[in-house]
């Protein structure tokens, strides 16, 4: 066994490149996984007073988003990526119940509006560590 090899042999610089071709894989036993543990604290806010006809921006574009909740506490919400889909109801926003927890768990904006009345919506954001 050559524990010492030429760099030519490292990059495999004799090999030409061809996407195409398939990688000999030898798996040696289990894999285990362990997810990345959140960073510092969780962030809390409350949106008071959400109506029917304004639509609030419930989280921020956030690359470093693992998880957010969102729940309203009295009316459905209209959940959607853009302030006027969210403002446009049931044609660019999913309708979400009251008091359930809404569980996101990618980056993009997310934007809310109450599907009738007013209501407070509260969001708790989580990260990934760096």
């Amino acid at each position: 066994m050559n524990i010492t090899p030429e760099p030519e042999e490292i990059v495999q610089a004799e090999e030409p490149y061809d996407p195409t071709r398939p990688i000999n894989v030898a798996v040696c036993g289990p894999v285990q996984t362990r997810e990345v543990p959140a960073a510092g604290y969780p962030g809390y806010k409350t949106e008071s007073g959400v109506t029917a006809t304004f639509g609030v921006k419930a989280l921020a574009l956030e690359p470093r988003r693992k998880y957010a909740t969102i729940t309203a506490l009295t009316q459905d919400i209209w959940i959607s990526s853009s302030q006027a889909g969210a403002q446009a109801g049931a044609g660019g926003a999913m309708r979400w119940p009251a008091v359930v927890p809404y569980v996101v768990q990618h980056m993009h904006e997310v934007w809310v509006c109450s599907v009738t009345g007013t209501t407070d919506v509260s969001v708790e954001t989580v990260n990934w560590s760096e």
